[in-house]
């Protein structure tokens, strides 16, 4: 008897450990957005991109990079890193942004809306502790002053470019 009702306890608390992951799971995928919507946003955000690459100033500034090769690798691992990035791109390098042409293509509403994107389909802790490589792309990002509004825009190709190779390694 006593064995009997061990039994179903343990029955039960498997069938509700189930439930509870099965219910976690399914409520992760319907926030996330389809893989293929992420890509054709990436897409879209090319194109405007271009367009606002041409509008502004050309770089000049041709020793220095924002984006570097560590700085791919640390976004491709690291989700921490991927939202210090893209909050970079948002609250620096757009929020200094003056354009009109930026507003009549809605470039950094769409940037916003895909960054939200990624968040809702990558679970990440949060940190306020940032990173070597972000604080020393916002050190050389304000140490050429306006000029490092046209910096982060001409590389805007390659972070859209990492941003798209991310969605493919993750599918």
């Amino acid at each position: 008897m006593l064995a009997n009702c061990i039994l179903r306890c343990w029955l039960l608390s498997v069938t509700l450990s189930l439930a509870i992951a099965k219910h976690r799971q399914s409520s992760f995928t319907k926030t996330c957005y389809p893989r293929g919507t992420l890509s054709q946003a990436v897409d879209a955000l090319y194109i405007k991109a271009a367009w606002l690459k041409a509008t502004i100033p050309e770089d000049r500034i041709k020793n220095i990079r924002l984006l570097k090769m560590k700085t791919k690798k640390q976004f491709m691992k690291n989700c921490r890193f991927q939202e210090q990035l893209l909050s970079f791109f948002m609250e620096d390098v757009f929020g200094q942004l003056q354009f009109q042409g930026c507003k009549k293509i809605r470039f950094v509403e769409d940037f916003h809306s895909l960054r939200q994107k990624l968040s809702h389909c990558i679970s990440c802790a949060s940190s306020a502790r940032e990173m070597k490589s972000i604080t020393r792309m916002k050190r050389i990002f304000y140490r050429i002053g306006n000029k490092g509004i046209y910096k982060a825009i001409s590389e805007l190709d390659i972070l859209l470019s990492w941003i798209k190779k991310f969605l493919e390694s993750s599918q």
